[in-house]
């Protein structure tokens, strides 16, 4: 083969292999997804239910666990507002997610409030607008389902319904466009107490009717309340009567005729 031949072969070939290479490429693209979140349909306000016999699970953080900016971790955002002074307060187990117990608060400075302080360093207040003239009480627990943090606030009379969530306090509403509240200690017809109740596993809240029978014993019918994922309403479910046949005596009577939680600590006013 001559050289000319040779040359003419070889620029031929390098033009076919350049016609092959790639001309340029992209980033791979693709759709987004989004997740919705249905929050339940309000219903009624409170009826009976609830006292339960077992320690609640360890405190669960809710789905949408709070990060503070400035570190990613999970945790409110601190926000500078300590602790009133002269409130009474109490440790309680982890309620925004980073695995650090909280501290709950009631302060009587100005109207009563409750709080709850976290460990990252924020401040919650909830404004108690409850009318009785005793002491005012609250608790918090955890709940299983759904996972959010459900707070009782109580007069001794009646008591309302909340969530904390998103390091913020919410009013739970009835189906009546009400705040949902529950009937105590007899001032009412419909109801006696409030509890959590964690005997099938997890943490719900239940509302607690203890009837007095004829012959004085105590029947108590327990209603599961039902609160949505984002604690702005709750509906009253299943009731059942658990317990018949006790004396106004028992522990149980005693718990079904007020606002109880297990071992989860409570705080209180003066009652001043």
């Amino acid at each position: 083969m001559s050289k000319s031949t040779f040359l003419l072969l070889t620029l031929a070939v390098g033009m076919a292999l350049a016609g092959c290479a790639p001309t340029g490429s992209g980033p791979s693209t693709e759709a987004p997804t989004t997740t919705a979140t249905t929050a339940a349909s309000p219903t009624t306000s409170a009826t009976p239910s609830a006292v339960s016999s077992t320690s609640p699970p360890s405190p669960l953080p809710s789905p949408s666990t709070p990060r503070n900016s400035a570190t990613g971790a999970a945790g409110c955002i601190p926000n500078g507002i300590a602790i009133p002074a002269g409130a009474t307060t109490a440790i309680i187990g982890d309620v925004d997610g980073d695995q650090q117990p909280d501290t709950e608060f009631y302060t009587e400075v100005g109207a009563f409030s409750y709080g709850i302080h976290t460990a990252s360093g924020a401040t919650a207040l909830l404004p108690d607008d409850l009318a009785g003239p005793g002491a005012h009480s609250g608790w918090s627990a955890p709940l299983d389902g759904p996972a959010i943090v459900a707070t009782v606030l109580d007069d001794g009379r009646s008591a309302s319904l909340h969530a904390f969530i998103n390091c913020s306090f919410v009013t739970t509403m009835g189906t009546d466009g009400q705040p949902y509240r529950f009937l105590l200690n007899g001032f009412g017809e419909h109801g006696t107490g409030v509890a959590c109740n964690n005997r099938n596993g997890g943490t719900l809240i239940e509302g607690a009717l203890a009837q007095k029978r004829g012959d004085g014993l105590y029947d108590i019918q327990w209603t599961q309340i039902n609160m949505s994922a984002d604690g702005t309403t709750a509906t009253n479910g299943t009731t059942e009567t658990r317990y018949a046949g006790l004396a106004e005596s028992d522990l149980l009577v005693k718990q079904a005729m007020g606002s109880y939680c297990n071992d989860v600590p409570e705080v209180s006013t003066s009652g001043r």
